[in-house]
């Protein structure tokens, strides 16, 4: 998608900030994908997090082996879970990449 915008989150802070520029960018009509990795995942157990998956049409991501690292072993509804892969495609699918 040529306007897509991909959000790459390798810390777990700046929750705020993402979920406004999530927001932000699809009141304005652009699709969103979202990919988590490193400390990143720790956001996939966050309960203000998880109210972003809740926003129609934004993909959501995260590096599985990551998850693994930080000993995350349970999967949130919503969110793919996979590789570096993910990560990559977003990458070549978005138009512009923001990383926190």
């Amino acid at each position: 998608m040529a306007d897509m915008l991909g959000i790459m989150v390798t810390k777990y802070e700046n929750l705020d900030h993402i979920a406004g520029v999530v927001k932000a960018a699809k009141a304005a009509g652009h699709p969103v994908t979202l990919f988590m990795t490193d400390e990143g995942v720790r956001f996939t157990r966050d309960p203000k997090f998880q109210e972003l998956l809740k926003v129609p049409g934004v993909e959501f991501s995260c590096c599985d082996h990551s998850c693994e690292l930080v000993g995350i072993h349970e999967k949130t509804e919503g969110i793919s879970y996979g590789s570096q892969y993910n990560n990559a495609g977003m990458l070549h699918d978005s138009a512009r990449i923001l990383v926190f």
